[in-house]
């Protein structure tokens, strides 16, 4: 199991533990893997313009 599948099923618990429904727990998820997106293509290599 990697990482990140350790990371999401510990904090589907924590969520469930907590009365969270599941409905919430998805829109948690997605915000969390949309953080993830935007902060890999923040960290992706930039085209060669401007750098001389």
């Amino acid at each position: 199991m990697s990482v990140l599948e350790i990371l999401v099923r510990r904090r589907m618990q924590e969520e469930y533990a907590k009365g969270t429904s599941p409905e919430r727990i998805t829109r948690l998820l997605q915000e969390f893997f949309n953080g993830v997106e935007a902060s890999q293509a923040d960290a992706a290599p930039r085209g060669s313009s401007g750098n001389r």
